[in-house]
């Protein structure tokens, strides 16, 4: 397998694993936890797994100075707490269909914040497919024909923050990679995004839902949003971008929006119309399909650090 074909597996890997994020989510909500206490979790769980995988197979990368792990911190807390956090915000306000194509607007941030960060070119193809996987996404939410839809300036903003929050997800990585390496910006930012999170927890009552869940569903969810949604997910997002550029990555984790809409009509039971299901074709052939007839021309990759 070549360095490109890399970083797109890995890009649809956390497609995958964000998408089925919602079956572990919705289930911990029935059990009254809350939107902070769902983050802190998914931040501490991949945090302490990662940084365990680490100690055996990479213990260098464990290895901070103080400005590191102040990095480290902000970059947990903007990346992580405040995306996380504005996701919430922005669907208790605004409908989440709304909310989800602000969400997939990440794709324009990173190739805006990439021209900015890395001087990369923003392709015309790149931006033809961004607006393809848009229009899909819209479809996809199924916002045609919804009638008289009620947008609310704080929802809306708190959806914008956090397409901003998971484009820098990807690209602040890759802007400390000099520096520092990816796992360890990855781990101290999990634990950085769950010490910010804390504060925001009320431990009695966090302590009340851990202890009234079915210990079975317990282990099941939280493994589900911290092992797999979390640090599976993100590790491969960040991962990505040492093979394939940070807008491509971008444009293949959008592929979300069509899992995440496949588990609800699989798992759920809920309906989609011709046009979700139109909209789903978009984005895949958009994404996919400009990777697989991608004009074959000289790139340039940084040189890839081991897995």
């Amino acid at each position: 397998m070549n360095n490109r074909s890399k970083g797109i597996t890995l890009a649809v890997i956390t497609a995958v694993m964000w998408g089925i994020m919602g079956v572990f989510v919705r289930d911990l909500s029935q059990y009254h936890f809350s939107t902070i206490e769902i983050s802190f979790f998914r931040c501490v769980l991949a945090g302490a797994a990662y940084f365990l995988f680490l100690l055996v197979t990479k213990p260098s990368a464990l290895k901070i100075d103080v400005r590191g792990l102040g990095i480290c911190i902000l970059y947990g807390a903007v990346a992580y707490s405040i995306s996380f956090v504005s996701y919430s915000v922005a669907v208790s306000r605004i409908p989440v269909g709304v909310a989800t194509v602000l969400m997939f607007m990440s794709p324009i941030w990173v190739a805006i914040l990439g021209r900015v960060m890395f001087r990369e070119k923003l392709e015309k193809s790149k931006m033809v497919t961004i607006g393809i996987c848009l229009i899909g996404a819209v479809l996809v939410a199924n916002l045609i024909g919804t009638g008289n839809l009620k947008l609310d300036a704080i929802g809306l903003l708190a959806g914008v923050i956090n397409g901003i929050g998971v484009a820098l997800q990807i690209l602040l990585p890759k802007f400390f990679a000099k520096n520092y390496e990816r796992d360890t910006l990855l781990v101290y930012g999990f634990l950085g995004g769950a010490f910010v999170l804390a504060f925001g927890m009320k431990p009695q009552a966090a302590i009340a839902h851990l202890t009234q869940t079915p210990m079975l569903n317990l282990i099941v969810d939280l493994f589900g949003i911290g092992i797999l949604c979390t640090m599976v997910a993100n590790v491969a997002c960040v991962k990505s971008t040492q093979y394939v550029e940070a807008t491509t990555t971008s444009i293949l984790s959008a592929l979300e929006v069509v899992v995440g809409t496949l588990v609800g009509f699989i798992v759920f039971r809920e309906h989609m119309t011709g046009l979700q299901i139109l909209g789903a074709v978009i984005i895949v052939a958009g994404a996919i399909g400009s990777e697989i007839y991608r004009p074959r021309k000289r790139q340039q990759y940084e040189i890839p650090e081991s897995l």
